[in-house]
């Protein structure tokens, strides 16, 4: 028999074992056991719980927001920051239920993850304003739930306490070596765990403080709370805390405060009333301010990808440039000096030679040749006779040349007295420089920082190449919001005005942009409102003259027939930020004529009339014909253009255009404009009113424009007596509106010492009621004067 018959012939292995079905029938319904303490989801048994039924589709609804938060926040990066917070605003975050989930989400994440709780505080800044209403029309919002939050988290100590106490009793009672061991470890465990949230929950309000989301009265209240606890975990978190907001703290009006932590501190250490660990960590804090807040070790955070690649490359660098030696003594001592010398001095030598050899011809060609190219080009179109606007652009261009020639006298004789040109060679290449100055601009419009942008910008030592600081933030911020406009003209201002950008450098930066406006109003059609948002806040005070600014962006615009559009917005945002007959004092002490700006054929007078500046020609409406507006009729206005969310330049300028100066210097007109400015940043919440800081930090500007003297100021505060009354004395909300009013600089101490004192018989309604209710504060003002003194 072959093989082949063989292996055919024989049965397969599954044909081999004969199968057997046995049937079976269910007689009775089975019944799976089920545990008195089953494990459910944390998304149904945590903070997110609802009493809705599982099959509801607002629960539902709720519960895909919330995963989708999740999704977010775990990928939350430096980098992507601004990409996820994006993705946030797009949910379907509309209840109150929803915005606290989000909340706590946040909140847990951030303490969780300690090392990227300044990531955290970065999106909760751009959150802050996430707003719900209630059924009842309460307005909720994202700040307010996660102060709220980290209050309940800082102040949960008795929780904690017996939590922690009803653990010790259990075990003391236990009996068992075994049980002991278990309950001491559970112990121990916990301890652990309430340490480590509070030290990172105070770590989360320190970077919430950088970004002036806390204001100095709660940074003060938690330091102090720390001290008079006195114990290990509060002594850390203490520590925690001071490290992080120490600086700021010292800079702002409540330095007393710190002065008096410290020398607690000192205090503690002296008498090493704590264990060792927790007196070097006071030490260090103490050392920490003597080095003026100079950390020894660079706080390792989160890094971008690009700060990574950054650092690999010089450790990269550096290997390759140390020499492999046999002697491992000179190896560890000696390469070190040298190699750090060579890395530091050879990339400047190649750079300056870069900078001195190319970068000032091209640029100098460029800024010099534009405007001739284009000269050029209007002569060859005169020149073919195919354009019957010839004389027109000719007698332009020959009148632009004449203005050109004729003030650049002042213009040179005010930058030779303003200006602060050094002469050194920059330290960094324009590569460089612009990579830095993106980083501080964006830094910058995110936080707000005026002090820290003026700082970096300073240690940039490229006081040559500042021009282009100043074109990358104009080409940033041209096409964004108005805010970022004008926090970008803020900025260059106070540059300009503490000497750090010289006068010269800012015009050539302005320069590049101001050329390109014919090719970009294509694709930004309303540019010269941009610009002159952009423009307007270098006109107020220690800036640039406005005839030196205006003749300066001129120059490439009156060929054009712009330069007219441009001015005009500048004047109306200018009129803004004060009178328009002041704006049009200026104009006629810089000796500027529209005719010097417009083309030859426009008639001047249609002109400035239908652009609504006759303020510049003298003709501006006086202030007799203003009318007379009731207290009511102020009221009316005031509160509809708040509730509409106006700027304070647009209320400002409401005020001056419609109240002559007797009406805005009476009493009425201030209590009036105190009480709308503060009922608009009260918040109800379930019978508790709270103030919005900051809606009332924003506030605060234009009261300080109207409470110039302690008269004024005290009719402020009198106003707000009598609103306490209307409201029947809600708990604390007088006290907060004083925290507020003395944190932002509205109302001096003097002020209110005067209204403490003050028995004037009309002004008793109410009194003695209000001044109960702020007690702690003056308390707290006569302890502040006290240690003054």
């Amino acid at each position: 028999m072959s093989t082949s018959t063989r292996l055919d012939s024989e049965p397969r292995p599954s044909e081999q074992i004969q199968r057997k079905v046995i049937p079976w029938k269910v007689t009775a319904d089975l019944k799976l056991h089920k545990a008195e303490n089953p494990w459910e989801s944390s998304v149904r048994t945590g903070v997110h719980s609802c009493a809705k039924p599982e099959n509801d589709p607002e629960q539902v609804k709720t519960q895909v927001v919330f995963k989708l938060f999740r999704g977010i926040l775990n990928r939350v990066t430096p980098e992507k920051l601004d990409i996820l917070v994006n993705q946030v605003t797009e949910l379907d975050i509309d209840t109150k239920e929803r915005l606290s989930g989000v909340v706590e989400l946040t909140f847990e994440k951030a303490i969780s993850e300690p090392s990227f709780s300044g990531v955290y505080a970065k999106m909760c800044q751009s959150l802050k304003m996430l707003t719900v209403h209630t059924p009842d029309g309460l307005k909720v919002t994202f700040n307010r739930l996660l102060l709220l939050r980290c209050q309940k988290e800082f102040e949960k100590d008795k929780d904690d306490n017996e939590i922690l106490k009803k653990k010790q009793e259990e075990l003391e009672a236990a009996s068992g070596d075994q049980e002991k061991k278990q309950l001491t470890e559970e112990l121990e465990e916990i301890k652990y765990k309430a340490k480590r949230e509070s030290v990172s929950n105070l770590k989360f309000l320190g970077e919430l403080y950088k970004l002036k989301m806390l204001t100095d009265g709660i940074a003060c209240d938690c330091i102090t709370k720390l001290l008079k606890d006195n114990d290990e975990v509060s002594l850390e978190c203490l520590c925690t805390l001071v490290s992080a907001i120490g600086k700021q703290l010292e800079l702002g009006i409540r330095k007393t405060c710190l002065d008096e932590c410290f020398d607690q501190m000192k205090q503690i250490v002296t008498v090493k009333s704590t264990s060792n660990r927790i007196c070097f960590m006071l030490q260090d804090v103490l050392e920490l301010r003597l080095n003026k807040w100079v950390p020894r070790h660079k706080d390792q955070g989160p890094k971008t990808i690009g700060e990574i690649r950054k650092e690999a490359n010089l450790e990269g660098q550096r290997f390759n440039q140390q020499p492999h030696r046999r002697d491992n003594r000179w190896f560890n001592q000696q390469p070190d000096r040298r190699d750090n010398q060579r890395f530091n001095q050879q990339p400047d030598r190649r750079d300056n030679q870069r900078f001195n050899q190319q970068p000032d011809r091209r640029d100098n060609q460029r800024f010099n040749q534009q405007p001739d190219r284009r000269d050029n080009r209007e002569f060859n179109q005169q020149s073919d006779g195919r354009d019957n606007r010839q004389l027109n652009q000719q007698s332009d261009r020959q009148k632009g040349q004449q203005f050109n020639q004729q003030p650049d006298r002042q213009v040179g004789r005010w930058y030779q007295h303003h200006s602060t040109f050094n002469s050194t060679k920059p330290s960094l290449t324009e590569e460089q420089l612009e990579k830095k100055s993106s980083a501080i601009i964006k830094e910058y419009l995110n936080i707000n920082d005026m002090k820290e942008a003026l700082q970096c910008v300073q240690e940039l030592k490229s006081t040559q190449l500042l021009f282009l600081f100043v074109r990358k933030g104009l080409e940033y911020t041209l096409d964004r919001n108005a805010t970022t406009r004008e926090r970008m003209g803020l900025l260059l201002h106070q540059l300009i005005k503490s000497g750090i950008l010289p006068p010269e450098q800012y015009c050539k930066g302005l320069q590049g942009i101001i050329e390109e406006t014919e090719d970009l109003a294509i694709d930004i059609p309303k540019i010269w409102l941009y610009l002159s948002e952009l423009l307007t806040p270098m006109l107020l005070e220690g800036g640039i003259p406005m005839g030196v600014l205006f003749r300066e962006i001129s120059k490439p615009l009156i060929p054009l027939g712009t330069a007219g559009v441009l001015l005009v917005h500048i004047l109306n945002g200018l009129c803004k930020a004060m009178s328009r007959e002041k704006a049009g004092i200026m104009w006629k002490e810089a000796g500027l004529r529209w005719k010097d700006f417009l083309p030859e054929d426009e008639d001047v007078h249609k002109f400035v009339t239908e652009k609504n500046v006759e303020f510049t020609l003298g003709k501006e409406t006086k202030e007799s014909q203003k009318k007379k507006l009731s207290s009511a009729e102020q009221k009316k206005e005031l509160d509809t253009l708040i509730q509409d969310k106006a700027d304070n330049h647009t209320i400002a300028d409401w005020i001056e255009n419609n109240l002559d100066e007797q009406q805005t210097s009476s009493n009425t007109f201030i209590r009036t404009l105190t009480t709308c400015i503060c009922q608009s940043t009260i918040i109800s919440d379930e019978n508790y009113y709270i103030v919005d800081h900051d809606l009332m930090r924003q506030r605060a500007t234009l009261l300080k424009k109207y409470l110039h003297d302690e008269e004024k100021q005290l009719q402020a505060l009198s106003a707000l007596q009598v609103l306490m009354v209307q409201m029947d004395h809600p708990s604390q909300l007088l006290r907060m509106f004083f925290d507020c009013l003395y944190d932002f600089d509205v109302i001096t101490i003097r002020t209110y010492y005067k209204w403490e004192l003050n028995k004037d018989p009309g002004k008793q309604q109410g009194k003695d009621v209000a001044l109960q209710s702020v007690t702690n504060f003056f308390a707290w003002l006569h302890d502040l004067k006290a240690a003054n003194r």
